[in-house]
């Protein structure tokens, strides 16, 4: 009798931690899932952040070049009550960037973002362009040589327009492509190619 007794509470023992063990899995894995859920949530916010903080660089450019005119290109979404969607954004960011595309294309946009190129060049760089600009053409951005072979403001040649990333004609280009590329040609390879003036 007090074999079977034991066996019976020994067996009662084995059934109570075999359900408290099945008992504690399910809050288990519940902590397992909700933990995933916790770290994929900030992964999807920053990539949401991602593509405003884009969004918002877009827009930035478009102010700052003046591309800021007809329609408005940049409302993403369709209310203020709301946050733009993912596809909004992106949507958005797809129009501006044909948009500034476009205009950097025409002769003003050229010649309004090398404007903002020009801005960073030294004074001492500037100052010895001018000298190098007034000795070549006199200050004219359409001088042309009489071979033909010097065009623009720096009298460059097409080689030389090419090493410095120009294409077509220096005479037709901005004058402050010109005087850009005048610039990085001064700056990376000194004043050799302008033997008289430079």
């Amino acid at each position: 009798m007090r074999k079977a007794a034991l066996l019976l509470a020994c067996a009662c023992a084995l059934l109570a931690v075999a359900t408290t063990a099945v008992a504690v899995a399910p809050s288990q894995a519940d902590t397992t899932d909700t933990t995933a859920t916790q770290t994929s949530e900030p992964i999807a916010r920053a990539a949401g952040d991602r593509l405003q903080a884009r969004y918002r660089r877009w827009r930035q450019k478009l102010e700052r070049y003046g591309v800021w005119h007809g329609r408005n290109l940049v409302r993403a979404a369709a209310s203020d009550a709301r946050e733009p969607t993912a596809r909004e954004l992106r949507h958005s960011i797809r129009r501006m960037t044909v948009r500034f595309e476009n205009w950097s294309r025409t002769y003003e946009g050229r010649a309004t973002i090398y404007r903002f190129k020009a801005r960073r060049i030294p004074e001492w760089g500037s100052e010895h362009l001018r000298s190098i600009a007034w000795c070549e053409s006199r200050n004219n951005p359409r001088a042309v040589s009489a071979s033909g072979a010097y065009r623009g403001l720096y009298q460059f040649s097409f080689s030389t327009w090419g090493v410095v990333g120009g294409s077509g004609d220096p005479a037709a280009a901005p004058r402050s492509e010109q005087t850009w590329r005048a610039w990085v040609l001064l700056k990376n390879h000194g004043s050799g190619h302008w033997p008289v003036c430079g």
